[in-house]
């Protein structure tokens, strides 16, 4: 992930501020096809959440999960 620019939460817009820790924070990428050389533009654009909004996910997806 570069520094170029600040870190913003994808869904709540939170930004990093620039003293916090960036432990907590998630950023993905959409993988890239099995055989493919390069990637492309959407490829390449990162997906950050922040620490709450990540933790908000994380309890969705186990809320979904068989007992």
């Amino acid at each position: 992930m570069s520094e170029s620019g600040p870190v913003v939460c994808a869904v709540c817009g939170r930004a990093r501020n620039a003293g916090e820790s960036r432990l907590g924070w998630s950023v993905t990428r959409l993988p890239r096809p099995t055989g493919a050389t390069a990637r492309t533009p959407e490829q390449e654009r990162d997906t950050v959440l922040c620490p709450e909004c990540l933790r908000r996910h994380v309890r969705d997806v186990e809320a979904r999960l068989d007992p």
